[in-house]
């Protein structure tokens, strides 16, 4: 996913994990006979449940463990979870809350065989801006380093031993994914998310096969988020019955020829609306984006010569024609700052109200940039950047 800084307005808040206490012995592991496997430490308990303070399914493990990577499954999470990682990392995962999906009788969409494309997921019903469509934990979580760095063979037979924890219906989820093997799946489907920013052991690969049905589109209807390890994602504008639902698998803000080049590494040609455009189109369509790189460029180093108050109007504007929904709550929120620089009460307010809605959807309720928008919009004149960039007023550095 694509991160500006704003102003260095915007900042990132990580989520700390109480860590706990275990007891127990060692298990015996069907890897016994593989080179350097190392056990568990002593203070490890077969039943590990993370004390958690929401109300969440049993954890089992550390089973099988191979230089301090250990199995962690837990059959009642979704379609079943399993955990390749650290007993540190586990800890922390365990503790993480419970996120129910919505509560719906049956699904929005089906899953079907698309002309060209293979598996693709097909609205059934009008699905509508901001409506959350999917809530899954993952059903393979690895972290990152034992996947890059252990012996193949090695890997695969944990791999092996992992997917035999899954539930049949976990199973089948995972399996049915694109990619040769286990291991293949994982570097084709999965997202890369961290459970612990305090160090690079918490680099973890995150597999979400429901998720995985779910084709490109360089202009995509839906965009997701990953919360500690809960994958959501949720309708960018209204999805009418019988579209295809679609995310993004790459950076958007790229040409087209860029876009195509990098989505060969999925193994195929991008055949979306925005890809099939006409050549004079293509060529406008970059234009607007090399337009939209200039105006960022500029309101972040609050370049005089370019930027006026109507800068940002121009920015949304931009990424509105350009059909960018997915990143749009930070667009909305350049724009009512840029407005507040200068002193403009009413728009300032307008483009706060509509970056609150926005980064709601991109990042839920409690995100800290929807709350900074909030306060923003319930009192422009109050915020810290008013009127620092009226005409005339250079506050630069002050």
């Amino acid at each position: 996913m694509r991160s500006t800084n704003i102003y260095g307005f915007l900042a990132f808040v990580g989520a700390a994990a109480a860590s706990a206490t275990q007891t127990g012995i060692c298990l015996l592991s069907p890897l016994k006979n593989l080179e350097y496997q190392t056990c568990a430490s002593s203070n490890s308990a077969q039943k590990w449940a993370g004390h958690s303070t929401t109300s969440q399914p049993s954890w089992e493990g550390p089973e099988n463990c191979v230089n301090g990577t250990c199995i962690f499954s837990n059959r009642g999470l979704g379609e079943g979870s399993v955990l390749l990682t650290t007993e540190r990392n586990a800890r922390i995962a365990g503790n993480f809350p419970t996120v129910a999906g919505p509560t719906v009788a049956v699904q929005p969409f089906h899953v079907v065989d698309v002309p060209g494309k293979g598996i693709g997921v097909i609205a059934d019903r009008k699905i509508r801006k901001g409506e959350v469509i999917l809530v899954q934990p993952p059903t393979l979580m690895v972290q990152t380093t034992p996947h890059v760095e252990m012996e193949r063979g090695t890997l695969d037979a944990l791999y092996s031993l992992a997917m035999k924890k899954l539930p049949r219906k976990g199973h089948e989820l995972f399996m049915g994914q694109m990619g040769r093997d286990i291991y293949d799946k994982i570097e084709i489907n999965c997202f890369q998310l961290y459970i612990d920013g305090e160090n690079e052991s918490g680099s973890h690969l995150g597999c979400y096969p429901e998720v995985s049905r779910i084709n490109h589109d360089c202009r995509p209807n839906i965009h997701y988020r990953i919360t500690n390890m809960t994958h959501t994602t949720v309708a960018a504008r209204d999805i009418l019955p019988g579209e295809e639902l679609t995310i993004s698998y790459i950076d958007l803000m790229l040409s087209r020829e860029e876009r195509r080049s990098r989505l060969w590494r999925w193994g195929f040609e991008c055949s979306c609306s925005h890809c099939s455009m006409s050549d004079h189109e293509a060529a406008a369509s970059d234009a607007r984006l090399l337009r939209i790189e200039e105006l960022e460029m500029a309101l972040e180093n609050f370049n005089e010569t370019v930027v006026t108050a109507e800068t940002g109007a121009e920015l949304v504007e931009l990424y509105e024609k350009e059909r960018l929904d997915i990143y749009l709550g930070q667009v909305y929120t350049r724009a009512a700052l840029n407005f507040a620089l200068f002193g403009e009460e009413e728009k300032a307010r307008k483009y706060a109200l509509a970056a609150v809605e926005a980064v709601e959807r991109e990042s839920g309720q409690n995100a800290s940039d929807a709350k900074a928008m909030r306060t923003l919009a319930e009192n422009p004149r109050a915020h810290w950047t008013w009127g620092r960039r009226r005409k005339g007023k250079n506050t630069k550095g002050k």
